[in-house]
Parts: structure tokens; sequence; C-alpha cells
């Protein structure tokens, strides 16, 4: 298959060298610089836990054009950027969009797909989650800390809920990755389920700037997950999503418990960067409103990451 990946941050750079690895053309389409510069002349290296390291040469590039100089626009498209990104890089893509080609997103939040279908027709747009890490060490190289223990790894649906070919082909394009995939229309499910264990770590890391294991192992975290949790299984139900809280919010605890890395939104704050906060616990705020569901936690987490975010340059300890 021909992909074109708009990214090339941690999970841009490992779908994408895993996808190579397995003989699909494979392009990564970014805007840094020296990334794409460094995946040109060096490729990716992808460092994995208990298995060799391996290296493959991808396509890279800064111009999207680039992708379709031989006549043929990719089958699908990947969107591999920030929730707040995601209006200007489907933009960008837009050239390399063909009648054919398909459009998906497995970006953290909601509100993505949504984005996506205001600029490439619904029908072709493919939503869903991965549950799988990975660390940019630095440019062209990539860490895959992936808890393979959890099933389905990946989940994704058509965004019109019309089942489609191409939806499974997308699907076993994954699963060659070796990541167990599901895509059907139960994926919906799964997403939530992310959506949960980003809303309860996200915030919570970025404010602390712990990992994961730390505060969710202290019990004032403990509690304030728990708080999130319960009010993200309210919302869920309220639209109809299948959602137990304690199977949840024991799947959110013991997904925390093991992970002992910082995540996206802690190294965000960690480097002074925007967040996601909008598409996380601000998009459980907003669905919450829609359907008269208290979500105050969430709102609290999502005003805390709004106040520091906003006001990184007034902050007393610098780096």
């Amino acid at each position: 298959m021909k992909v074109a990946i708009m990214g090339t941050g941690a999970m841009a750079s490992l779908f994408g060298a895993r996808m190579a690895q397995q003989g699909n053309e494979v392009w990564l389409v970014s805007g840094w610089k020296e990334n794409v510069e460094t995946v040109k002349a060096e490729g990716i290296t992808v460092h994995q836990k208990d298995v060799e390291d391996f290296t493959v040469f991808p396509h890279a590039t800064m111009q999207a054009a680039d992708v379709i100089a031989d006549g043929v626009y990719p089958e699908l498209v990947l969107i591999s950027c920030k929730g707040m990104q995601t209006a200007a890089t489907v933009q960008k893509a837009l050239p390399i969009i063909g009648e054919q080609t398909s459009v998906l997103t497995l970006q953290n939040g909601l509100g993505n797909a949504e984005v996506i279908a205001q600029y490439v027709p619904a029908d072709r747009v493919y939503f869903g989650n991965a549950s799988v890490a990975s660390d940019l060490v630095k440019p062209g190289e990539v860490k895959d800390t992936t808890n393979r223990n959890r099933s389905p790894l990946i989940s994704l649906m058509p965004f019109n809920r019309e089942m489609t070919p191409r939806c499974k082909e997308i699907g076993d394009l994954f699963q060659s990755l070796g990541y167990d995939t599901n895509a059907s229309l139960t994926a919906e499910k799964y997403v939530w389920t992310k959506l949960c264990v980003n809303s309860c770590a996200n915030a919570l890391a970025g404010i602390s700037l712990l990992p994961n294991y730390i505060y969710s192992n202290d019990r004032d975290g403990f509690q304030i997950i728990n708080h999130v949790c319960a009010e993200v299984v309210a919302v869920a139900k309220a639209k109809g999503i299948d959602a137990d809280y304690d199977d949840l919010r024991s799947y959110v605890h013991f997904t925390l418990y093991n992970q002992h890395h910082y995540v996206s939104m802690c190294q965000d704050m960690h480097n002074k960067r925007p967040t996601e906060i909008d598409t996380i616990n601000g998009a459980i705020v907003r669905e919450g409103k829609k359907l008269g569901i208290p979500t105050p936690v969430n709102e609290t987490l999502m005003h805390l990451v709004r106040l520091i975010s906003n006001h990184y340059a007034d902050q007393w300890i610098k780096d």
C-alpha cells in the first residue's frame, strides 16, 4: 500500500518505519527539516524491547507534492499531529488526497475526524485509536514502548459508520505490523477507552510533571483518576457507548501503574509547548454539556492546564 503520513513525530516515525519494513511505499511529510533530512540520510531506527533493533528508509519530504511526483496518489493518508494542528495538517495534505484516497486519524481525543470531514468526503474518513506507545529518542530514532499485553492495540472504523472493504484493508495493514487490530463498528468503544486513559493521564502528568506510575500510585492522584473516570463513563453511557466504571477504572489504573514514561502532555508542558487538552479533557467537558452531564473534575483539569500553558513565560521556575 502507498501511505503518506503527515508528521515525523514519535508515532509517525514508528508507524512509518514498521510499514516500510513490511514493504509498503511510505512517505513521511513534515515541516520538521532536521528530522526529514535525517530520515533521508540515515533512515529510521526503531529500538524494541527483547527484539533486535532495525533501520529502514521510508521516503521523507517537506513538500507534500513530492508524494505524487510519479502521478500515483496514496491509498491512505494518516494524520499524525497534535489535535490543535489537525485542520492545518489536513489542508497541507489536500493536494495528495485523490479520489480513491482514504484519510485516517488515530490521534488522541475527540473531534479530529469531524475536522477532517470538513475537507474530505465523509465516506473516505476513518478514525480510531492506537494503544501504542513510543518515544522519539532523536531525529531518525524512535523507541517502541508498547505494552503488547493489551488487545486490541489499534481500533478503527468509518466516520460515517458504514463498513467498507477499505476499512478492512487498513485494518490488515496495521495487523501486518504486529499490532492486534480491530477494524469494525465496535471500535468506538475502544476510542472511548483510550480517551478515558488520556483524560486521566495527560492533564495530571502535565500539571505534576511526573511519570504515570508515580502520580497514579499516589493516593491523591488515585482519587483524581477515579473521579475523571466516573465522569467519562457517565458521558459515554449518555451517548449510548458501552462503558463500565469498575472495568474501565481498573484498566486505567493497571495501564498507568505499568507505564514509567512521561506522556506527551507532560513532555509538552515541560518544554513549554501548546497541549491537546481541548481534544481530551476539554472534549469530555463539551460532550457533557451537550448531554447535561456535569464533568467538574475534567473541567478543572482543563482550566488548570490552560492556565499553565497560557503563561509559561511568567513562571517562577525557568529552565
